[in-house]
């Protein structure tokens, strides 16, 4: 079993191109929020039974997560993050996954306050991955055609909603750097050697 690995990103850096790539080379399981979304709507579709769900490379993730979220979970995750975050329910189910998932360990998590919730585990790497302002306007408008003017719009709401989200849920700000055994610029770093860095800590 591996380390499991928590990265904390700029909005529109390449995180996520980053972390997908770190967990199909180590053939760990790759997860953020879309997913955890979209396995918890599964789960209640199902009544929370979903061992004969097939969909691909996250049947093992899907069956693991299923063993372990309560409906009280699925309830918590498929609401607004930011108008739970004084709900002690939502808070005991935002820390019971990601430990389930620490423990489980061979997991890369992306997003979700993993960083402070699993800050204390000599089992997990931390890593938060971050970009100048101009290079995320260019990565974030290329990718999703739209100009470099609305990009910065939508990062800088982006940025400005996380800082409030762990402000309020954690007490802690994400982009505190001793949250983290890394930082990597990836305006500085390609991708390809940030993947390299990461792989050194385990």
């Amino acid at each position: 079993m591996g380390k499991a690995i928590t990265i904390s990103k700029d909005y529109g850096c390449g995180a996520v191109e980053v972390a997908r790539k770190l967990s199909k080379d180590l053939g760990y399981d790759y997860i953020d929020k879309s997913i955890v979304v979209d396995l918890a709507k599964k789960m209640k579709s199902s009544a929370g039974k979903m061992s004969t769900y097939e969909d691909g490379s996250y049947l093992g993730l899907f069956k693991f997560i299923d063993k372990f979220m309560t409906q009280a979970k699925v309830q918590t995750i498929l609401s607004d993050d930011f108008g739970y975050v004084d709900d002690a329910g939502y808070r005991l189910a935002l820390e019971g996954l990601m430990k389930d998932l620490a423990d489980q360990g061979s997991v890369v998590i992306v997003g979700r306050g993993g960083q402070v919730i699993l800050s204390d585990r000599s089992d997990v790497v931390r890593v938060r991955l971050i970009a100048p302002l101009e290079y995320k306007k260019d990565f974030l408008s290329s990718k999703a055609s739209i100009t470099k003017e609305e990009a910065e719009t939508i990062i800088n709401s982006k940025e400005e909603e996380k800082r409030k989200y762990h402000e309020k849920m954690f007490n802690r700000y994400h982009n505190d750097p001793t949250l983290y055994h890394v930082t990597i610029n990836l305006g500085l770093v390609s991708q390809a050697k940030a993947i390299a860095i990461i792989k050194d800590l385990l």
